[in-house]
C-alpha cells in the first residue's frame, strides 16, 4: 500500500497505567477507512530500531506492507512517481 507521510513523532517513556516502557515512531497519513466518506486520518506505529524518525521524510510517499496480523513488516520510500 502506498501512503504519503503528513506527520511524524517519536514517542517513548513509561506507561502510567502498567509501568511498562514504550518506544515507537508514529507516522501520520490519510487513507481509506470503512464507514468514512473521503479519507480518514490514520496512524502507523513503527519500531525506531528499524525505522528511525530521522529517516522518515514528511511529504514523501512510502510503500507499506503488513503481515497477516496487521503489523508493519516493510516501510520503504516509493520509487518512481
Amino acid at each position: 500500500m502506498k501512503i504519503k507521510v503528513i506527520g511524524k513523532a517519536h514517542l517513548r517513556g513509561t506507561s502510567k497505567r502498567t509501568g511498562n516502557a514504550y518506544d515507537f515512531v508514529q507516522v501520520h497519513y490519510n487513507g481509506p477507512a470503512r464507514g468514512v466518506e473521503g479519507e480518514a486520518a490514520k496512524t502507523l506505529m513503527l519500531d525506531p530500531l528499524y525505522f528511525p524518525l530521522s529517516s522518515i521524510v514528511i511529504g514523501a510517499t512510502y510503500n507499506v506492507d503488513f503481515d497477516d496480523r496487521g503489523y508493519v513488516v516493510d516501510f520503504v520510500p516509493a520509487s518512481g512517481k
